[in-house]
Formats: structure tokens, sequence, C-alpha cells
């Protein structure tokens, strides 16, 4: 990468659900190094050593895998940092607490971490201990200073040890929390801070927000983009967009930009490939554009075609909800001609939607079976699987309408139509296939007058509604 005006360039595996494996994580520090970043910080939430279990040590066999992953890292150029995440349920003024922190920090500053991390966010605002109420006069002087004596001990270790935390209250707008105005005041100027924009998952992360909050907390905030994260009410979403939304001049105003990643490793890269496009020249980074490269880098040329087609119908997230897809501009436009009054065989919409299903059904088999990424086909296989059955449906009801004006029985289709529209309503994967629902609505309703009245569709069009 070209020099980049953001210091920061990270990947943060800090979502909640099943984690990467070690090779997944050692391939994605690989990745990333190859595309110019250069920090991935480690602080998965369903690890148990990591929340849940912070006090406990990781077995020696996983301290071994560790200390592999971070010799990788520093042959990418990468920074391993590891993130521990005790707020959950730490008493801050105990100090078997602190030394339980320290030991566990410790163990990585012995295979050579010396980047760390203490998140904070996702948890309430309230003590664990009786004795916290008495050491501390908020929750948020607890913070400092237990941040602080890491810091400090950190530093005494090592000077060239460094440490960021994510607090408590890590999105939103100015004024901003008390809480947050406290650690500004408090925190070691060299303790990097977290945030995510006005919300957890922001549409837009603008540089006035960054430095608003870099005044508040009185120092150039680290971005914690929660895109393409896919966790928890968005695990039925494949994230697979490219980055928007992201303002060209945010470098003026932050340190650095971390990423959270979805829970495909695979899948992620197309999202981490535009993102590093935008950190090589934010001010003329073009989404689009960027899309077209990271989906033929990753889906290979071979499969561009294809996945470009299934991921303009199945990349779902916030930052997409304006975006017209294909599949519904098209549905749209046949049903529209076919409540009008057209018959389905003269219209040009119809006819239209008809080969573009076509189009998708075969994309979505290329992808399946002849794609040559076969973790990038495992990561988006249910999705895939959704989509197509969406599509058959659509294929079926168009079906149902051709035979209909045939004056053919057409009760096989009609029946073939429900059975896979029952199929994709019960995927517990999002995509715009539901866009083909009103057209089902419509066959459905021809279907009804045509056995009520006993007559073929043509007679019958001015009776539907």
């Amino acid at each position: 990468m070209k020099e980049s005006p953001f210091e920061i360039r990270g990947i943060l595996e800090g979502y909640y659900g099943v984690y990467y494996t070690v090779p997944e994580r050692n391939d994605l520090i690989r990745f990333a190094g190859e595309h110019g970043y250069n920090v991935y910080v480690y602080g998965p939430k369903n690890d148990r050593h990591h929340r849940i279990g912070w006090r406990e040590q990781y077995p020696e066999e996983v301290m071994d895998a560790f200390g592999e992953t971070v010799r990788i890292s520093g042959e990418a150029g990468v920074t391993f940092c590891y993130a521990l995440s005790f707020g959950i349920s730490a008493v801050y003024s105990s100090q078997e607490d602190l030394e339980a922190i320290q030991a566990k920090l410790k163990a990585f500053h012995n295979r050579g971490v010396r980047c760390f991390s203490v998140f904070l966010d996702d948890i309430s605002h309230s003590f664990h201990g009786e004795s916290d109420h008495a050491a501390y006069r908020t929750y948020a002087h607890a913070h400092v200073d237990v941040c602080n004596r890491l810091y400090d001990w950190l530093q005494a270790l090592d000077p060239s040890t460094t440490l960021a935390i994510c607090p408590t209250d890590y999105h939103g707008g100015p004024p901003f929390s008390e809480y947050v105005h406290t650690l500004g005041q408090g925190l070691r100027a060299d303790i990097d801070v977290y945030y995510t924009g006005r919300k957890v998952c922001s549409p837009e992360i603008t540089t006035a927000d960054a430095e608003a909050f870099g005044e508040a907390v009185g120092r150039k905030p680290l971005i914690w983009d929660n895109y393409p994260v896919n966790d928890l009410a968005m695990r039925s979403e494949l994230h697979i967009g490219p980055i928007r939304g992201r303002d060209g001049a945010l470098h003026r105003a932050v340190k650095g930009v971390t990423l959270n990643p979805m829970n495909e490793a695979e899948a992620s890269k197309v999202a981490i490939l535009t993102y590093a496009d935008y950190f090589r020249d934010p001010e003329n980074y073009q989404p689009g554009r960027s899309w077209e490269k990271a989906l033929r880098a990753i889906g290979g040329p071979d499969s561009l075609n294809a996945l470009r087609v299934f991921a303009d119908n199945a990349a779902y997230s916030y930052l997409d909800a304006t975006i017209s897809r294909p599949l519904e501009q098209s549905t749209t436009r046949a049903v529209a001609d076919l409540r009008s009054g057209v018959a389905a065989s003269r219209s040009e919409a119809v006819q239209a939607l008809g080969q573009y299903l076509g189009l998708v059904d075969d994309s979505c088999y290329h992808l399946q079976y002849r794609m040559s990424n076969v973790a990038l086909r495992a990561d988006i296989l249910p999705w895939i699987v959704c989509l197509e059955s969406w599509v058959w449906k659509g294929r079926q009801a168009l079906r149902v309408l051709e035979m209909m004006e045939e004056g053919c029985p057409y009760d096989p289709p009609l029946h073939q139509m429900e059975e896979y529209l029952a199929v994709a309503q019960n995927q517990d994967k999002r995509t715009y296939g539901s866009v083909l629902l009103p057209l089902a609505e419509y066959v459905r309703q021809q279907a009804e007058l045509t056995t009520r009245v006993g007559a073929p569709v043509d007679k019958v069009k001015d009776q539907l509604p």
C-alpha cells in the first residue's frame, strides 16, 4: 500500500458468536498484511477466557497457538493486539482482580505481544463490589483508575507497550456523556479510546462527529467500525457489500480505523479489500469500482459475474438500505404490468423478470458447484440456498401465469411455487429474494379467481384487484 493518511489500519475481531479457528485467523492476518493493514486486535466476545472467564489463564496449547499467530503477524507486518474484557464482573478496587488482569496480559507479553486493549463495552454502568462504591466517585473514575494503573504497569514492563480502551459509552453525538468527559480528563494521554460513531452500527462516520468525540475524550479517537460485522440481530444478513459512508477527510480527526469483520472470515475479505482502497485514498474512494475489484480478487475472475449477480441481491446491511436491487426493480415493474391488465406473455417487464430470474438461478448454481474459492462458498452457501429458493418460487409463479394463459392445468407449478415459498420463508438468512412476494400474491389471486369464475385468465382480468 502506498502511504496512507491513517496511522492505524486494523481488523478488530470483536464480534459475538462462533469466532475464527486459528488457521482462519492466521490466513486473515496474512491477507491483511498483504493489503496494507498494520494491526490485528483479538477480542471475540465468545472466547470465554477473553470475557466470561477472563480471570482464567488460557491452556498452554492455546497460548502456543497464540505465539504462532504473533510470529505470523510479525512476518506479515501486522501488530497483534490482545484485548481483555474484564468489566463484566471485575471489582475495580480489588487488588486481587488487578493482579489477575496483569497476569493475563503478562502471559501474552511473554509471547511477544506489546499491544493491548481493554474492552469495557456492552456492560452495565454499575459496580460489582461494595468496595467500589467507597473507592470511586463514579463508574467513570473506576475505569480511569484501573486503566491508568494497567498502563503504568505495562510501561514498566516495556516502554514500547501500548494500551487502548473501548469505553462503556462508545457511540453517540455531542455533547456526549459525563462518563466520556471524565475519561478525557483522567486517562493517561497515550491511552487510545475507541469510538463507533453516532450509533453502534453507523451508516455514516463523519469528520465532525469524530472531532467532537475527540474533543470530549481529550485525544483523537480510534474508530471501531462495526462493518462488515453481522452478529446478534444481524446474524441473518450477509455484509458483502463495499464500505460506504465514511468521510473522505476522516483521517484528519482520528488516529486510525479498525473494522469488525463478520463471523465468516473469507466473505469478510470483500469489505476488507474495499476498506483497503479507502485507506489508500479516502478522498477519492469509489465504492462501486472498489467492490468490483474485491469481488474479482476474492471470488476469482471465472466467478466474478456470478458473484456480482448474487451479491447484488444478497448484500443486505444497514449500509445498503437505500440501494435499489435489480431483482426488486424487475419484480416491481412486472407486477405493475400484471396488475394494470397486461398479459404475462405480452409484458416486456414480465419477460425481463423471467430472464433475470434465470440469470440469478445460474449464478447461484455456479457459486455452489463451480467456484474455486471453496472457503468463500462455505461462508456464503446459506445465503445462496436462501436466494435460490426465492428464485425457484418466482420462476414457478411465472410458469403458473404462462399455463393459465394457455388454458392448461396449472396446479403442479402452483403447488411447487407454494413449496418453494415455504422453504424460502423458513430460511434463517435474509436476502432481497423476498421482493418476489407481491408476485406470489398476484398469482394466488389469479388462481383463486380463475377457480371461482371458471374462465380462462384473459376472460377475468377485469375482475382482478
